[in-house]
């Protein structure tokens, strides 16, 4: 690979997965509207004019005693995001392109949630007349929460049980190489076996927790909590999370399309480009289908169905060892 094929790769084709992403939040939208019999917004309006609406909008200071780690943190989630894509965009750079790197950096994103809920404690970085306290009181060893604390305890929730499914199902095509590195999955089609349709199943419901999309969305369901550990972003940042947001969703249905269709975005080969994008914007539209049909549910059901599917990609486990 040339230097130049490089930079396209790391730098050209995660440019292309942003512009793309920036379209999904509209067709999900559209796609919701159309089945609750609605008309729904323009495709645009939720995604590329939502981020120019944001940018030209006054950042507000976060009541946080780090308020600008606070803010930083959409320019790391975004960084990160584009760091996994870039990787998979050069499977022959084993350093980058294996199931540690990416697994490693797809959980500095889930903990980034956390952080972001503990050093945000205020209602849109306004001081109230009141705590912003959604539950506990004053008295002794009764744990007291505010909106963004609440909503970072359910973002590790649904780290510690959530996200299982999804890391089986990320590990199944490895395993079932018998290798750690992207490399050996390209070009396998994985999904068309026993086990690769048990380790889809498992890495869809992980793709929807680790999303937040309906009905895995009580890390920032508006009934209670609002925005969750988001809550006081706004201006540019405002603009960044729902970049890396979107992103988020091209980036995990591009593993997918690599994963278990062994088409990775190859530079020197546009339509696979376009295959893998296309099984991105597939997966996202299927997501907003349940979503449309979903309440948000919570933990009493999510940590059932969490264990249920991880029962069900350790299934893919056991079939996938048997094959080997």
């Amino acid at each position: 690979m040339t230097l130049l094929e490089l930079l396209l790769s790391v730098v050209g084709i995660p440019l292309i997965a942003f512009a793309v992403s920036t379209v999904i939040p509209g067709i999900q939208r559209k796609v919701q509207a159309r089945i609750q019999r609605r008309i729904g917004p323009s495709i645009l309006t939720p995604g590329l004019w939502a981020l120019f609406k944001f940018l030209a909008k006054e950042v507000k200071r976060p009541f946080s005693e780090m308020p600008r780690l606070y803010n930083l943190l959409t320019v790391l989630g975004f960084l990160v995001l584009w760091i996994i894509l870039a990787s998979t965009t050069v499977p022959s750079i084993h350093v980058v392109s294996n199931i540690v790197f990416i697994t490693g950096l797809l959980k500095v994103k889930e903990m980034i949630y956390l952080i972001m809920g503990s050093l945000s404690n205020s209602i849109m970085g306004v001081r109230m007349p009141i705590p912003d306290i959604c539950r506990g009181s004053d008295f002794k060893e009764v744990l007291r929460l505010s909106l963004e604390q609440l909503g970072a305890l359910r973002a590790y929730k649904l780290i510690t049980v959530g996200s299982f499914p999804l890391y089986i199902g990320l590990a199944l095509p490895f395993i079932a190489r018998k290798s750690i590195f992207l490399e050996s999955v390209v070009g396998d089609n994985f999904l068309f076996t026993l086990p690769g349709i048990f380790g889809a199943i498992a890495y869809f419901i992980g793709y929807l927790v680790l999303t937040g999309e309906y009905p895995f969305s009580i890390m920032h369901t508006k009934a209670d909590v609002i925005e969750g550990p988001t809550l006081e972003y706004s201006g540019r940042y405002r603009a960044l999370y729902l970049s890396f947001k979107e992103l988020l969703m091209i980036t995990l249905g591009s593993l997918f399309a690599t994963l278990y269709l062994g088409i990775y975005p190859d530079v020197n080969n546009p339509i696979t480009i376009v295959i893998n994008f296309g099984v991105a914007i597939i997966l996202s539209i299927l997501s907003s289908i349940l979503g449309a049909y979903s309440p948000v549910l919570t933990f009493r059901q999510i940590y059932p169905i969490a264990l249920y599917t991880t029962a069900v990609g350790f299934v893919g486990v056991l079939l996938t060892l048997l094959r080997i």
